[in-house]
């Protein structure tokens, strides 16, 4: 649209009060210099639509500017001007009748034009005042630089909202960005998002493969929403690009949806309850507003943030069930993977499951060489990159690929070889490394910034803090500077760590201060844990909150016989921390990659033995989950599925076929041992090696295996035609159907037992385990 259409537009306005004023109210105090802008319209106004507060840097004082507002050509006639610019000489209260104040000057703004002669006359008769005239031409320009969303036609209110959720994520980007211009807009790489399927194993059919999703259609088909992703996936960088995507005007004519991004924590820390949180922030946008086609898209960044004790789960139940009773609302989380999302039936049942998927690598040598260009690395580099095994052995995640992309500017012959040497290279650029050796910082000012921002990452993390005040943070420098001679100027210091570093972001509004990427904190805690010679705290070992920092402490320490040894063996009695030891202990074993490798060997089947035990104990009903209300064959699904992702590492196959053999020579009940057979060769099978099933089918008879793993196994045999092909798997499919189809009887008899076996393979498929009396023998 070009200007002059635009000017039309603004001349076009026929309501000053319903249209133009909502329009002012918009962006009056975005202004440069404008600190407040109060809307004093009425039957009280003294003449002044507006009356505006403005700063005056020069003499560091507040000046008051009434704004007298018209539609229309202003001509010769201007008595009702000259009657509001009188009133406006007159005393008056604002600020909730807080402050008296005399207005300064004043703007008369219309939508058209204004004669010279009005100009004139109204100049002769307020020679005392100044006054500024604002005609349709100007009006146009602000509004075109502050409120372009008038052009789309979308009411004031929420054009108003939209402009500035979509001007604070902007902000938020920029301060979240991790790598100056690498993490610029032009870097974003698109994730691939897929859905979580509930249910896998599927009586009669193949295994569907997960669908990917269009992220911003797929919220507005579900009420509640997850989108899970692993540490440094870009979870809230996808939310707020998403948040920002229902941010454009003509996106808002099409879709009517209005976006709220907030975090999940200070939600729950907040005690909001939902019907007040949505008038507080949308409110003010939306009240008089009759469309009933307006949705809400709530946006809440980080369940795990919250996740430090058990009352956050009762504000995500609660705002679930809300959601799903508010039709034009839509609910999306984003999360690291919670084992409270699976295990709650009552929270999951009838949520959204989404997941982020892992960069492909030519994504991640897309990311870099993109990098390197624009840093102008030589393209030889980047080239070899491509060739090395250094993109396999890295998380295919876009924090991984922006850090190596900002390591590679800074020193391409310094390259890391697995995650924790990837964040010790990184933070150790980020404090000052690169400057020191390029001979533009002293090694001292590193020293010490790496020292402050350990204890600040230890004060936060033992507090469980997402963030704090940055006086105290301040305070905390500056204390520990007091107390030595460094030599260290402090000033400078203090720039060091939290702003050049890039580690830490410094709201301004909350004057609080937080990791710009919660996986720095976790690092850093390791790592002073690690430089104070503080103890491995096994009790935290399999808490959520501490996992992470786990894995970089194993990780710095690379060779860790001992320690390993006594998380396989440690003997746990709550049930969640049982459920996190199977799930996190395959990522402290890659963590301590420098341990002989016969840890692993001779301890990994304890693992899949513990994973079996704990199937049995749910399948009697003997632990508090709600996994019960699973048909016992989606319970097994669920189990294999949790087993394959969290075991997917080359790095653990040599040690297959020895952890096979362990678990069968374990003096267990058969019916354990044989589960724990089939998970341990579902992590087989995630390898590509189908010797966990062909040994199960060669050393036990169709009669010893149980029903539901058999089954299992025909599944996963279908699912993948290398499986297929082998003789021994072809030879158990045989046996299963002749098990299932029986043939020694005639008639009535042999139509009996047939309904029978199919009653139980339908009730392995699709009655819950609680409904089931057989599941308590």
């Amino acid at each position: 649209m070009d200007f002059k259409a635009k000017q039309q537009i603004i001349e076009s306005i026929a309501r000053e009060v319903d249209d133009l004023h909502p329009l002012l109210q918009s962006f009056l105090g975005k202004l440069d210099g404008i600190v407040r802008a109060e809307y004093t319209h009425g039957t009280q106004e003294k003449g002044a639509d507006f009356v505006l507060t403005r700063f005056d840097a020069a003499l560091e004082s507040f000046h008051h500017i009434g704004v007298v507002v018209k539609k229309g050509k202003i001509n010769n006639d201007i008595t009702d001007i000259s009657r509001q610019i009188e009133e406006c000489g007159l005393p008056r209260l604002i600020g909730g009748g807080k402050e008296k104040v005399r207005l300064s000057e004043i703007w008369v703004i219309n939508t058209s034009t204004i004669s010279s002669n009005a100009k004139e006359k109204i100049y002769d008769n307020f020679t005392k005042q100044r006054i500024e005239f604002i005609d349709g031409e100007a009006l146009t320009k602000l509004v075109d630089k502050h409120a372009s969303f008038f052009w789309h036609q979308i009411p004031s209110p929420i054009g108003d909202y939209l402009s500035e959720v979509s001007r604070r994520l902007v902000h938020l980007e920029k301060e979240s960005g991790l790598l100056g211009n690498v993490s610029d807009s032009e870097f974003y790489i698109e994730p691939d998002i897929q859905e979580i399927a509930k249910i896998a194993y599927v009586k009669n059919k193949r295994p569907t493969k997960a669908k990917l999703v269009n992220l911003s259609e797929d919220v507005l088909r579900h009420n509640v929403s997850v989108l899970e992703g692993e540490m440094g996936f870009g979870k809230s960088k996808t939310a707020r690009r998403l948040c920002q995507y229902f941010c454009v005007p003509d996106r808002y004519n099409q879709l009517k949806v209005v976006p709220i991004y907030y975090s999940f924590r200070q939600y729950h820390e907040k005690k909001y309850e939902l019907r007040n949180f949505l008038e507080e922030f949308v409110g003010a946008a939306l009240n008089g507003n009759s469309d009933s086609t307006i949705k809400i898209l709530l946006i809440l960044d980080g369940i795990d943030e919250a996740a430090t004790n058990g009352t956050w789960k009762t504000t995500l139940r609660k705002l679930i069930t809300e959601a799903k009773e508010d039709q034009r609302l839509h609910l999306l989380f984003t999360s690291r993977p919670l084992r409270i999302l699976d295990e709650d039936v009552d929270i999951y049942n009838g949520v959204r499951r989404l997941l982020l998927r892992p960069l492909s690598i030519s994504k991640v040598i897309k990311f870099v060489e993109h990098a390197c260009k624009s840093i102008s690395v030589p393209r030889r580099i980047y080239e070899d990159l491509q060739r090395s095994d250094l993109f396999k052995q890295l998380p295919q995640s876009p924090i991984a690929a922006a850090l190596l992309s900002s390591l590679i500017a800074q020193n391409s012959n310094d390259l890391p070889s697995n995650l924790t040497e990837l964040y010790s290279k990184s933070i150790d650029y980020m404090l000052g490394r690169w400057d020191v050796q390029k001979g533009v910082a002293p090694e001292k000012e590193y020293q010490a910034a790496e020292r402050v921002s350990l204890e600040i990452a230890d004060f936060m993390l033992s507090n469980q803090l997402i963030w704090m005040s940055y006086p105290e943070a301040k305070e905390m420098v500056e204390s520990w500077h007091r107390k030595r001679n460094t030599g260290v100027d402090l000033t400078s210091l203090l720039e060091r760590v939290f702003n050049k570093s890039g580690i830490f972001l410094i709201d301004e509004g909350s004057n609080t201060i937080s990791f710009r990427h919660r996986s720095f904190g976790e690092y850093l805690y390791a790592r002073a844990m690690r430089s104070t010679n503080k103890n491995f705290d096994s009790e935290l070992a399999f808490k959520p909150y501490w996992i992470e920092c786990n894995f970089f402490y194993i990780g710095l320490l690379a060779d860790c016989p001992q320690l390993l040894e006594d998380l396989f063996a440690k003997k746990l009695t709550s049930e969640a921390e049982e459920w996190m030891k199977i799930l996190a202990l395959p990522d402290y074993v890659l963590a301590g990659y420098q341990t002989e490798y016969s840890i692993v060997e001779n301890n990994l089947y304890r693992l899949f033995l513990e994973a079996a035990e704990l199937y049995q104990k749910i399948r009697r009903g003997e632990t508090r989950t709600k996994l019960r209300e699973l048909p016992e064959m989606h319970l097994l699904w669920f189990f294999q599925r949790i087993i394959r992702h969290c075991y997917n590492y080359d790095f653990l196959a040599r040690a297959i076929d020895s952890t096979i053999l362990k678990i069968d020579a374990e003096l267990e009940d058969k019916n354990n041992r044989l589960y724990a057979l089939f998970f341990a060769s579902c992590f087989a099978a995630q390898l590509d090696n189908a010797s966990g099933f062909e040994y199960i089918v060669k050393n036990y008879s169709a009669d010893e295996i149980p029903l539901p793993i058999s089954i299992a196994i025909k599944i996963e045999t279908d699912a993948k035609k290398d499986f297929s092909k082998l003789p021994l798997l072809k030879t158990h499919e045989k046996r299963l159907r002749k098990l299932l189809s029986p043939s020694e009887h005639e008639g009535a008899i042999k139509q009996r037992e047939q309904a029978l076996i199919n009653n139980q393979v339908a009730d392995l498929f699709e009655r819950p385990l609680r409904t089931r009396e057989d599941t308590k023998k």
